[in-house]
């Protein structure tokens, strides 16, 4: 997808942001504004210089009357009167600011805004009158309760500048969300693996580079996906092809041996005979149970019953001793468990035994020892093959257990094709409980320890 020549930069959105917000700004100063002068116009409000201008309208008057009369002053306003020898004759101001007024009197001070004063001068004195310089609500219990009209404004004025930038905030915040949706979407669906679809366009140039990365990611994983799966078709042909020539080379041992078995035998050769008998009627089930892996590559229709320790402890046991018996291995068993009961399909955890064993064999000397330790932990049933081989390679104690690995190619045999610990692992884990690859400690030699929970 080519960028979009018309799309605009994302500095481009943040500086159209900012001076939204500032034109905001000018907008809530000015609606302030409006609406203080719209309390003024219904005489809600008066300006600050009222009580001044009251005062000066009312000076002539106050100054040829015969007789003060404080009401002649308007309210919010104090006064004192000094006696033309300088005397206090009549007050009702604060003393901080009756001091104030002498010193206003006496030329020796000036106002302190807002705090103003005014002198009006009698035929008898002095009157220095106090007023502020502030704007009043005309109702008195406004006055008395609400904040000043300058606080006010401030107050008003803040609440309209957060609300404006709330406002505009929301606006562009749900613009961007809507320029990234194509890119949450096509990450969304490209972590899912959905790759069949069509990536959206946005009107900012570097959220249209982020998804021409992202459609680049799409065809490279998808093109990585199909290759494999054709690769893991190709191992699925393999295998079926490997199990379709099994059958062949397996019947005919089983049949010759069954033939054998019908003439006349010593009791050590019908021991071997029955001996291959058993264990080829075994491979067919092995080869049968890796056709169905090979279709769904899972264990997923076991057998499960529930069966005594003991039984399967000896099925165990029986098997470890053929396959050693049948490859000149020594087998060392220690067996000392609690009795109890499990959930198993026998017949595939003797197919998961016996690929564990194979593997122990495959890699240790020729008529090395094995060692089978059976015991009991917490309502654990632990199972321990240990070899005389070399020991897993660190590479092997990672992937060891997946399906198709085969660790260093110089250690085994051609016919190794990376399936046992695997489908051994996946048996243990449908049985619910857990396949450990380790290294011996005591000894050199591998260890493969299998943990089935009692019922």
């Amino acid at each position: 997808m080519e960028l979009n020549r018309k799309a605009q930069h994302l500095r481009t959105v943040f500086l159209k942001y900012l001076i939204s917000i500032a034109i905001g700004l000018v907008l809530t100063i000015g609606l302030s504004i409006l609406i203080l002068e719209v309390f003024y116009q219904f005489g809600y409000i008066v300006p600050a210089n009222y009580t001044e201008n009251l005062l000066i309208s009312e000076k002539s008057k106050i100054t040829s009357a015969d007789y003060f009369d404080k009401s002649m002053l308007p309210d919010n306003t104090n006064y004192i009167f000094v006696s033309k020898n300088g005397e206090i004759e009549e007050s009702n101001m604060r003393n901080d600011i009756e001091k104030k007024a002498i010193n206003f009197h006496n030329r020796e001070g000036a106002s302190n805004y807002p705090l103003s004063f005014m002198e009006i001068k009698r035929p008898e004195g002095y009157l220095i009158i106090s007023y502020y310089l502030r704007p009043y609500y005309t109702n008195p219990w406004m006055e008395s309760h609400l904040p000043q009209i300058n606080t006010l404004y401030l107050i008003m004025l803040m609440v309209f500048c957060f609300i404006m930038i709330f406002v505009i905030t929301v606006i562009y915040s749900r613009r961007l969300t809507k320029e990234l949706r194509p890119i949450l979407v096509a990450s969304e669906k490209i972590s899912e693996q959905n790759l069949d679809f069509k990536i959206g366009k946005t009107s900012i140039k570097e959220f249209n580079v982020v998804i021409n990365g992202l459609e680049k990611m799409q065809v490279e994983l998808s093109e990585s996906l199909k290759k494999n799966w054709e690769e893991e078709e190709n191992r699925k042909s393999q295998i079926s092809a490997l199990t379709h020539d099994i059958k062949t080379p397996l019947s005919i041992v089983r049949g010759n041996a069954e033939l054998l078995n019908d003439t006349e035998l010593t009791e050590e050769q019908e021991t071997y005979t029955n001996f291959i008998i058993k264990n080829s009627n075994r491979i067919s089930d092995y080869v049968s149970a890796l056709m169905m892996m090979n279709k769904s590559n899972k264990f997923d229709n076991l057998d499960l019953e529930e069966i005594d320790i003991s039984n399967v402890v000896n099925r165990i046991m029986e098997i470890a001793r053929e396959i050693t018996l049948a490859y000149n291995f020594t087998l060392l068993e220690s067996i000392n468990f609690d009795d109890g009961k499990l959930m198993v399909d026998i017949k595939s955890l003797e197919r998961a035994i016996q690929n564990i064993f194979s593997n122990a064999i495959e890699y240790s000397p020729a008529e090395s020892l094995i060692e089978l330790k059976i015991f009991s932990t917490s309502g654990i049933l632990n199972v321990i093959v240990l070899d005389s081989g070399p020991g897993f390679s660190k590479e092997d104690l990672v992937h060891g257990t997946k399906q198709f690995y085969r660790g260093d190619k110089s250690r085994h045999s051609s016919t190794n094709y990376g399936l046992g610990l695997f489908i051994s692992n996946e048996i243990i884990e449908k049985h619910g409980g857990k396949l450990f690859l380790n290294n011996r400690s005591d000894a050199k030699g591998a260890e493969v320890r299998i943990l089935m929970p009692y019922l």
